[in-house]
């Protein structure tokens, strides 16, 4: 039975599939141009319009399997922004990826991030908080 079921929506729903997939594509395509955009922006040092710019990026609702890149984005622009000495800006990055991210795990990832990021700054407890949030995350992941 469920064999018809599968081929009933096949042939009166075959765009599904392929909608998902354009809405993916689209989706990419706007995110890896947004991202172009923070890194000029960094490039040229116009830090008070990168909040702006990587916000566009990580209001995008990934789906679920490709949260990853949402979480590698976070990455890659905060090690920017903290190569230009800009921390609060790295900050205020990783907690938009942080809050545009729906799984443990990649708000565990995140959350070491943060904590790296505080080490570095010399703020050593607030860093223990970040690895502790993200243990318990990673914990709680079946």
């Amino acid at each position: 039975m469920p064999n018809i079921f599968v081929l009933f929506l096949l042939l009166f729903h075959p765009q599904s599939a392929t909608d998902s997939e354009k809405n993916w594509e689209q989706m990419r395509s706007t995110a890896e141009s947004q991202h172009e955009i923070v890194m000029l922006l960094i490039k040229r040092q116009d830090f008070d319009k990168i909040a702006t710019a990587s916000q566009k990026i990580f209001r995008l609702r990934f789906p679920g399997n490709k949260e990853h890149l949402l979480v590698r984005e976070g990455q890659i622009l905060a090690d920017a922004l903290i190569h230009h000495g800009q921390h609060e800006l790295a900050h205020r990055v990783l907690a938009q990826a942080l809050n545009s991210v729906r799984s443990n795990l990649s708000k565990a990832h995140l959350y070491k991030e943060i904590a790296y990021l505080c080490t570095k700054e010399g703020k050593d407890e607030e860093a223990m908080e970040h690895f502790e949030k993200a243990v318990e995350l990673e914990n709680s992941v079946p």
